[in-house]
């Protein structure tokens, strides 16, 4: 099982408009290290996709442990209180999360659809509210 992780800094380009681009970079410095701070097994990698942007591929045992990781994720973030005066949804920085859980024992994957699947989720995150995990529902993966 593994599971892959699209995360986005939310309204992070009103962050730069209203603190800089320094701040900007500082904050962005902060979450890649509270990143890896999480991580915890050898077999789990955190990297930057550019931009607030980041992946994160990793295994859990089964869809709720790889939801409570996500989670963890996500509060951890929020808890390190980066003010951010611009945001809708929080006095500080928050980061929206696109899961995707899949079992790939005997399946052949595309990347490209392993990729697609966790944006998915992360736009509906941010179309939900923003500072949420969502994970991808479909039954139907596109692995092929």
């Amino acid at each position: 099982m593994l599971s892959f992780i699209i995360l986005d800094v939310d309204y992070f380009k009103k962050y730069n408009d209203s603190n800089g681009l320094k701040a900007g970079d500082t904050a962005l410095i902060s979450v890649a290290n509270a990143l890896k701070s999480a991580l915890q097994r050898g077999g789990d990698f955190a990297f930057r996709l550019g931009g607030e942007e980041f992946g994160i591929i990793f295994s859990r045992e089964g869809r709720e442990k790889s939801l409570e990781f996500a989670e963890s994720i996500r509060k951890k973030i929020e808890d390190l209180k980066i003010p951010h005066s611009a945001s809708e949804v929080s006095k500080y920085i928050t980061i929206s999360l696109g899961l995707l859980h899949v079992d790939f024992s005997g399946v052949n994957v595309n990347e490209d659809g392993f990729y697609s699947m966790a944006d998915d989720a992360l736009y509906i995150a941010k179309k939900e509210g923003r500072n949420k995990v969502v994970i991808h529902e479909n039954d139907d993966l596109e692995l092929f």
